[in-house]
């Protein structure tokens, strides 16, 4: 039977989640969890690459198991071998033929940029002009198979805090965070409406700045045919563990600032 597993990680320690030659990576860790566990042998399949840096809630990978192994590939039982900032936190037994990454429907980002004083509104005008089927060759580091429709983009303010939700049938290498970068630009106001509509001409081989990978999350893949079961012991236990780390880099952000501030 195959089995498929959400995922959720913190990125800033790995070198990305696809496995590299004598690199820690995200894909590096799952498998040497499943393999101690005893429930794969050979390779498995995941929703998309995200890069070194980059975080996920909603990360998912699918492997063939044997039936009667099928319990061991239960989010708390994979949850005991790995790393403390690496869950898996629900779980569905796939159909016949199901690819993690071939059957994705669409894939879903967000993106957290602390930047207090951009214009919200004319970035909201921006992301309008990017909505539906375009070529966003300007809007990546890869020049291939570059026409992607943009189904949602999003942007809200937490006082100072933007946030960008960023849903396509499809994302480039960079795509996210070049798209925030240009958004970034125009909202404040270093760069006008006309150079951000040419970034859609690719004619024009204009490029978009990319923002930084600190910032980004992999939050949701869509699926049909799918049915998953939430491990509540897992999620309450991921919840726990992020507590500690969210105290720990609000304590560092906030020396920052203060010693900002004691700058000005």
């Amino acid at each position: 039977m195959k089995i498929a597993l959400k995922l959720a990680y913190l990125g800033d320690s790995y070198y990305g989640f696809q496995r590299q030659p004598d690199r820690v990576t995200v894909d590096s860790q799952v498998r040497k969890a499943l393999v101690q566990i005893g429930v794969i042998n050979g390779d498995f399949c995941y929703a998309g690459r995200t890069d070194r840096g980059v975080s996920a809630l909603g990360q998912v990978i699918d492997f063939w198991i044997d039936e009667d192994q099928a319990y061991l590939a239960r989010p708390r039982c994979v949850n005991g071998r790995l790393p403390r900032d690496i869950w898996a936190w629900a779980w569905a037994v796939a159909p016949i033929g199901f690819s993690a990454r071939w059957n994705a429907l669409w894939r879903e980002y967000r993106y957290l940029l602390w930047h207090p004083g951009l214009d919200l509104e004319v970035m909201r005008e921006g992301a309008n002009h990017l909505l539906g089927r375009h070529d966003f060759r300007n809007f990546s580091s890869s020049k291939v198979d570059t026409v992607k429709t943009l189904q949602k983009l999003e942007i809200s303010e937490r006082g100072g805090l933007f946030v960008f939700d960023v849903q396509a049938d499809g994302f480039l290498w960079n795509m996210v965070r070049k798209l925030v970068g240009a958004l970034e630009k125009l909202g404040a106001g270093q760069k006008d409406m006309k150079w951000f509509c040419d970034l859609l001409r690719p004619e024009l081989n204009h490029g978009a700045p990319t923002a930084p990978a600190a910032g980004l999350m992999l939050m949701d893949v869509g699926y049909q045919g799918l049915e998953w079961q939430e491990d509540e012991y897992s999620r309450r236990r991921a919840a726990e563990a992020l507590s500690t780390t969210v105290q720990q880099r609000m304590a560092g952000a906030m020396v920052a600032r203060e010693m900002q501030e004691a700058m000005k």
